[in-house]
């Protein structure tokens, strides 16, 4: 148990408490004991067949993967000198490369923004045909997804029953297989962040922040800000110097580039677009970040990420005044703070990962935990897409009733980021 809390997300009086080491097994006390261990084994088997069907199966049979179509096709483009940020010349990658009509016609709603940074890193996978490329983005998807969990649950002071139906929870309710489904880069990212935020090495912590950064620096934010509260100066360091290094490698012919990628991330913005977190936004419903919530009462879109920026200053204040102490509980605020400051949907979830620790240490004082668990449960479920479909033109219409059901999401990561600013009911030291 010192390992624990030597890696510094746990907090050592925490691990004293035994009264956690059973209680996976007091979850399963009702079974025979011959039984528990069968019991488990299945409820983690369906768990990881739910998983697999919901996501890697659908992603690599039917090619599922929008999101992941756009920065491979712009790799693509970067490798033969034409700019990624053009639509046509992307969608004929995409063609050349065998990918289905569909990932295609993706690109029509979905404009290329990633950095230059990031497709020097895709450059490998780039090569590669539609068909094997997908799938081996998948599976590394998956492989950083599973080591970021085991290395959480390495850290949880619970019984070996208990830490199986984490995992199978995790399994289900963690939005991480709707990432796969859609091919989405921040699995692979959120899981580095993750990882990078754990590891005792500061050089390879650097390292994996920087690919991060590369990649999605709104999701590498909560790492970044959590190495400058621990003070991990060459971390920092390093990972910028690298972030740096592939920016320029990936732009420095092509610095007219900018102007279109510019561009597109403006066009993503603008009513009717696919970052657009307005009331009448037809995508604002898979949105975590406080700017749907603040756009109900402010219109103008730089004084509504004002108004969301202030909201995050004072709540970090909050936190650096009354509850910084724990280590465990800067972690899972950072990661609420994150998706709340700017632009994420609903798979960026998965970055609550980080929060678990916390979780455990809330269950185990008895404070605040029922309040913070029933927003995990709000954001567990993707019943948004569900209240979509069936409002229909409603779910466009400003209305109380469409925010109590499209808004449910980013009003508990307000909440949640509440919580976690606040000190615990007895003081911890670090």
């Amino acid at each position: 148990m010192q390992n624990l809390a030597v890696s510094g997300i746990c907090d050592p009086q925490l691990l004293q408490n035994t009264s956690l080491e059973s209680s996976g097994s007091a979850i399963l006390a009702f079974l025979p004991a011959r039984f528990r261990v069968f019991s488990i084994a299945i409820v983690f088997a369906l768990a990881l067949a739910f998983f697999i069907n919901r996501g890697p199966y659908r992603a690599i049979r039917y090619s599922t993967t929008g999101d992941f179509a756009t920065v491979y096709g712009a790799a693509r483009c970067w490798i033969r000198g034409i700019n990624p940020y053009e639509r046509e010349p992307l969608k004929q990658q995409l063609a050349e490369s065998g990918a289905p009509a569909s990932v295609q016609r993706d690109q029509d709603v979905n404009p290329s923004v990633y950095l230059p940074s990031a497709l020097v890193w895709m450059a490998p996978v780039a090569m590669l045909a539609w068909y094997p490329a997908n799938a081996l983005w998948c599976l590394l998807a998956i492989a950083l997804w599973t080591l970021a969990l085991l290395r959480i649950l390495a850290l949880l002071p619970l019984s070996v029953t208990a830490k199986w139906l984490i995992a199978a929870a995790a399994l289900v309710f963690s939005p991480t297989y709707v990432g796969i489904y859609d091919g989405n880069p921040g699995v692979a990212i959120t899981s580095l962040v993750i990882l990078a935020v754990l590891d005792e090495s500061w050089l390879r912590s650097a390292i994996l922040l920087g690919i991060a950064l590369c990649f999605k620096p709104q999701i590498a934010f909560c790492g970044f800000c959590i190495f400058l509260l621990r003070r991990k100066w060459r971390a920092l360091a390093i990972a910028a110097v690298l972030f740096g290094a592939f920016l320029l490698a990936g732009s420095l012919a092509h610095w007219n580039w900018w102007q279109t990628e510019r561009r597109n991330v403006a066009l993503s913005f603008v009513p009717g677009g696919q970052s657009d977190p307005a009331p009448a936004s037809h995508v604002a419903w898979q949105f975590l970040n406080a700017q749907t919530l603040v756009s109900y009462f402010v219109r103008e879109r730089n004084a509504v990420n004002l108004v969301v920026w202030i909201l995050a200053a004072l709540l970090g204040v909050l936190f650096l005044w009354r509850a910084r102490g724990s280590r465990a509980q800067t972690a899972a605020f950072l990661a609420v703070l994150t998706l709340l400051l700017t632009y994420h949907r609903y798979y960026d979830a998965q970055l609550l990962l980080l929060a678990i620790p916390f979780l455990v240490e809330l269950w185990q004082r008895r404070g605040r935990f029922v309040l913070a668990a029933v927003c995990f449960l709000v954001l567990a479920f993707p019943i948004q897409s569900v209240f979509a479909r069936r409002l229909g033109p409603e779910a466009l219409t400003p209305s109380l009733k469409q925010a109590f059901l499209l808004r449910n999401q980013p009003a508990a990561v307000l909440l949640l980021c509440f919580l976690f600013a606040l000190p615990l009911q007895r003081k911890q030291e670090l």
